[in-house]
C-alpha cells in the first residue's frame, strides 16, 4: 500500500440559514474557499503551521484553530501512529457570513484523511468538522459544515443531545445564488448576542410556514412558491442594522428580480436566490447600492446545488 505523504483538499464557502433555515440550513458556494495542505509528519500529534491568504492573522495553537481543532479530534480517535502539519489558505474572508470557520475545519479533516492507510467516508469525517467549527461559533452548528463537505443545498441539525442529521435538499433547475460580501466584518458570537431567546407565536407561525413553504418549493419546482416563502421573519428583523445598507441593498436585489434576499449567515454577507437569467443583474443591482454608500465589495454569482469539499493533490 503507498504512503501518501501530502494531500491538499479544497472546501468550499456557504451560506447559512438560507434566510427561513437557522441553524438547519445550508448550501454550497463554488465560486471561492479554503485551502488545507495536510502532511505528513514524524513528530507525534497536530500542528499548524502556516496561514496565509485573505486572513492570515488566526491562531496557529492546535485547540483554538478550526482546522487544528478538527483533525485533532479525528487523530485522537484514528491514533494513525504518526503526524500531521496543516498549511492553512484562507479564501474566505474573516467574519464574512459566508462559513469560512466550517470550510477550514473541512478542508482539514478531508486532507488529513486521505494520509491515512484506510481513509474514512464522509459521513465519519462530519463530526470531526463539527468540532473543529465550534472553536468559532462556541457551539456546534452543522448548517454551515455540512454544505461544505457533502455541497448543494443540505437540511443539518446537530441535537443537544448528539443526535446530528444531515440531508441533500433538491434545488430547482435553472437558478443560482447571488453573494456580496461588503467589506465589514460581524462575529457570529456578537451576532448571536442580537437575537432575542423569546419568539412571539404569530412569528413563530410565519417563520415555520416560510421553511415549509421553500421544502416544499424545492421539492416541487414551484418559483412563486419560493418567492412567496423565502422571507426571513424570525432572525434578519434583529440582524439586519448591523449591515451598513442592508435594506436599500435587499430592495435592490428583489427590484431586479431576486426571488428572495437575505444575510447570509450571520452577515455582512448578503445572499440572493434568482433564477439564471436574472442573476447577473441582481449581483450589479445590490453591489451598485453598496458603491453609493461608499462600501467597497465582492460579489460572486454560484450555484445552488454547488459541490463540497474535494482532494485537489496528493503527493506519494
Amino acid at each position: 500500500m503507498s504512503i501518501r505523504r501530502s494531500a491538499r483538499a479544497f472546501a468550499p464557502a456557504s451560506v447559512g440559514n438560507v434566510g427561513v433555515g437557522f441553524d438547519i440550513l445550508g448550501h454550497a458556494l463554488d465560486a471561492v474557499g479554503d485551502v488545507v495542505v495536510a502532511s505528513r509528519s514524524d513528530m507525534p500529534g497536530v500542528s499548524v503551521t502556516d496561514i496565509s491568504g485573505v486572513v492570515a492573522d488566526l491562531p496557529t495553537i492546535v485547540e483554538r484553530n478550526t482546522a487544528g481543532r478538527a483533525v485533532q479530534s479525528m487523530w485522537d480517535d484514528m491514533q494513525p501512529g504518526f503526524g500531521v502539519t496543516l498549511a492553512i489558505e484562507k479564501g474566505i474572508p474573516l467574519g464574512s457570513g459566508m462559513g469560512g470557520s466550517a470550510a477550514s475545519a473541512v478542508a482539514a479533516v478531508v486532507a488529513a484523511n486521505a494520509l491515512l492507510p484506510e481513509p474514512i467516508d464522509l459521513d465519519g469525517l462530519f463530526p470531526y468538522a463539527l468540532i473543529g467549527e465550534a472553536v468559532a461559533s462556541g457551539s456546534v452548528h452543522a448548517d454551515n459544515v455540512a454544505a461544505s463537505l457533502f455541497g448543494g443545498l443540505v437540511y443539518a441539525y446537530a441535537a443537544g443531545d448528539g443526535d446530528v442529521r444531515n440531508a441533500r435538499v433538491p434545488v430547482p433547475a435553472g437558478l443560482q445564488c447571488v453573494l456580496v460580501h461588503p467589506h465589514c466584518e460581524i462575529q457570529t458570537r456578537d451576532a448571536r448576542l442580537a437575537l432575542n431567546a423569546d419568539v412571539a407565536l404569530p412569528i413563530a407561525v410565519e417563520h415555520s410556514a416560510n421553511l415549509a413553504g421553500v421544502m416544499l418549493a424545492c421539492h416541487s419546482g414551484d418559483l412563486e412558491l419560493l418567492r412567496r416563502s423565502l422571507r426571513d421573519v424570525l432572525v434578519e428583523p434583529q440582524r439586519a442594522h448591523l449591515v451598513p445598507g442592508f435594506a436599500k441593498v435587499k430592495q435592490a436585489a428583489l427590484a431586479a428580480g431576486a426571488l428572495g434576499c437575505s444575510l447570509s449567515g450571520s452577515g455582512p454577507s448578503l445572499f440572493a436566490w434568482a433564477e439564471t437569467t436574472f442573476a447577473r443583474d441582481i449581483a450589479t443591482a445590490m453591489s451598485r447600492v453598496f458603491a453609493s454608500d461608499k462600501m467597497a465589495c465582492d460579489v460572486w454569482v454560484s450555484a445552488i446545488d454547488a459541490p463540497g469539499a474535494r482532494l485537489t493533490e496528493q503527493v506519494e
